[in-house]
């Protein structure tokens, strides 16, 4: 009874260590696909909105950034937006392969303005000529669908990693679509890639779960499994990975055999110790290619050196941050790895070295520091990367010092507008508030005649409305910025009659000569909000006064610009001042946010009027060009999309 309880137990312990395994593999192979996607879509993303027809200087751009995702994938492609080829790394310039009816194109062209990461069903390619999974995302160009960005990745990309997660000879790993297709399989056998499967697996269940286990019978090969599935939800996709059962019950089968046949408490004792020791050993290399899979999908990196201060092992995540080869430091002592280091990083952010840091670890407790000091250091290249650097020292002959490494290049650039914001209000709302305090004080203290009485008052009025001023404008962006035109109210809008009306009820500063039209010939019609609008153009106009002496006028044009291109009919104001110019220098930086390019405090503002300018324009899909010369003038040109009707010739109003 006790051998056959024994036996029954083992049974049961041994299938659910099997259902955890493959869950726990499961999960390592959804976050390693997770990560693969993520990289591929940030790919993306970073290098569409550069299409722009030009074949070579597009296929110039993808080479230069493509090697992040090189082992990744295979090909980049273009969609225009009539379904034809328009660029692939794989093809010539010449080639015009019709792919209108392939899904990933058809998705985004009957998507409207729907800006989402497809992956398709696995296809044959009919430039490739491989099969492959298509991840795609639409191109917009002045908000409209202008085509698809498209990267081939193999199904051996994913069943390639789920490989080394398998053990069992009879192990399976595949990826199934929400809808139930098979995406990719190991071991890999084409005739199923795209095949259905039965819709009673778990995840394919109406609010079925997330993760879990299940028992089925192969279709494909007839072996009774163990699976475990993890759903990355936000792709639509499913990872499973089974374990057969005679993989699973194969100690198992070795035990009861033994224990059947010796009936002597020894060889029972026996076989439980090496029932013991194939667990340690198993879950020794479970814990071993978990920690592995953990390493690769770690956004941090770090480099272990043994305890000959001799670099012993550097994470995948440290070599993509730095650019740096295993084979280049492989085996370097820490000064030699420090110089390998440091030759990689810009001037302004070298690393300081391994022993630099070890020293500095060592005084700042004694100094009664809270703990090491951390070191940034920025990677050169065309893109900034500001790394963070700590060292940890280990009692152990094994590892004597690890160095880990964290991006912090947004968290960088974050601080830099933090400390620019800061100054910023201290320094310009500190100035009217000074004046507001001090006449308010006069008046508490002191008795003043009507006249002086009405000039004081004047005076922290009109220093309020200052202070007003830079806080609705402060307002005003943090609004662009957080609503990204979702709060804006488009409508049909005759420019011409707008614009005259904003000429009309603009403040004309004392000492100067109301704006000048010049005539125009519409029509101008457009669809924007009317709010956002009036805001531009009276920013525009407001600094045109601001650096223009009085007695100098300021000229207002509306013209319309014919299409180019992909670029449609635009409506254009044109606001010119005779005013002080600027340089090429400061022409450079006009729109930055807080950059003035007065900075003696005596023409007033903020440095954001333009910035606002610039996001309003951008979110109506216009844009802003502006010439100037010193001593001349400057002029800022403002243009919007034109409305269908109006870009055909229809009325304008």
């Amino acid at each position: 009874m006790a051998t056959g309880y024994e036996l029954y137990r083992s049974h049961a312990e041994y299938t659910h260590e099997a259902e955890l395994r493959t869950s726990a593999q499961a999960q390592v192979f959804a976050e390693y696909s997770r990560s693969t996607l993520k990289r591929i879509n940030e790919f993306m993303l970073d290098v569409r909105d550069h299409w722009d027809g030009d074949w070579q200087k597009f296929s110039t751009l993808v080479l230069k950034t493509k090697a992040n995702i090189d082992h990744l994938t295979f090909q980049v492609a273009v969609i225009d937006k009539d379904g034809i080829l328009a660029f692939s790394n794989l093809a010539p310039t010449t080639d015009r392969t019709n792919l209108s009816e392939r899904e990933h194109f058809k998705v985004h062209q009957q998507g409207g303005n729907a800006d989402n990461l497809f992956v398709s069903r696995p296809l044959l390619g009919k430039v490739s000529g491989k099969w492959s999974i298509q991840l795609s995302r639409p191109i917009f160009q002045n908000g409209r669908f202008n085509g698809v960005m498209v990267v081939s990745v193999s199904p051996d990309q994913f069943a390639g990693f789920a490989k080394k997660l398998l053990s069992g000879k009879d192990s399976v790993a595949t990826v199934i679509r929400n809808t139930g297709e098979v995406m990719a399989r190991y071991p890999a056998l084409q005739s199923d890639l795209g095949t259905l499967i039965p819709k009673d697996r778990p995840f394919l269940m109406e609010n079925g779960p997330e993760a879990g286990s299940f028992r089925r019978i192969g279709a494909v090969d007839g072996h009774d499994r163990i699976y475990g599935y993890y759903t990355l939800r936000e792709y639509g996709m499913t990872f499973a990975l089974g374990e057969a059962l005679s993989d699973v019950l194969g100690p198992y089968q070795t035990r009861q055999n033994n224990v059947l046949a010796a009936a002597a408490a020894m060889s029972i004792l026996l076989a439980c110790l090496f029932l013991i020791l194939f667990r340690a050993l198993a879950a020794r290399e479970t814990a071993s290619a978990q920690l592995n899979a953990i390493f690769e999908l770690s956004p941090d990196g770090f480099v272990s050196f043994d305890g000959r201060r001799c670099v012993m092992y550097a994470s995948p995540a440290f070599l993509r941050l730095t650019g740096l080869a295993w084979p280049q430091i492989a085996g370097l002592d820490d000064a030699a790895f420090s110089a390998k280091l440091a030759l990689v990083c810009s001037a302004q952010g070298r690393f300081p070295g391994v022993a630099a840091l070890r020293e500095a670890q060592r005084v700042v407790p004694a100094a009664g520091g809270a703990g090491p000091r951390r070191h940034l250091i920025e990677i050169a290249g065309d893109t900034k990367c500001v790394l963070q650097c700590a060292l940890r020292i280990a009692d152990s002959t094994a590892a004597s010092q690890i160095l880990y490494v964290r991006d912090v290049t947004r968290e960088t650039e974050v601080d830099r507008l933090k400390s620019e914001f800061v100054s910023f209000a201290a320094h310009e709302l500190r100035t009217p508030m000074t004046t507001i305090y001090g006449f308010a004080e006069l008046l508490l203290s002191r008795e003043f005649n009507e006249a002086d009485r009405r000039d004081f008052l004047s005076t922290i009025v009109r220093q309020s409305k200052q202070t007003v001023s830079i806080i609705n404008e402060l307002l005003d962006l943090v609004r662009i910025d957080e609503q990204r035109g979702k709060d804006f109210i488009i409508e049909d809008l005759d420019l011409h009659a707008l614009l005259g009306q904003i000429l009309k009820e603009f403040p004309v500063p004392e000492g100067y000569s109301p704006p000048a039209q010049a005539a125009a010939t519409g029509p101008f019609g457009v669809r924007a909000d009317r709010k956002k609008l009036v805001q531009a153009i009276n920013n525009v106009l407001s600094n045109a006064y601001k650096f223009s002496p009085p007695g100098r006028g300021v000229e207002v044009k509306l013209a319309l610009l014919p299409g180019d291109g992909d670029l449609p009919v635009r409506a254009c104001v044109s606001i010119t001042d005779h005013g002080i110019g600027m340089t090429t220098q400061q022409l450079a930086r006009v729109g930055e946010r807080f950059y003035r390019v007065d900075t003696s405090g005596k023409v007033p503002g903020t440095g954001l009027g333009i910035s606002i300018v610039k996001e309003i324009l951008h979110l109506h899909g216009g844009t802003m060009q502006i010439e100037s010369r010193i001593g001349v003038g400057t002029t800022v040109e403002l243009c919007f999309p034109c409305a269908p009707a109006a870009a055909s010739g229809g009325s304008g109003g």
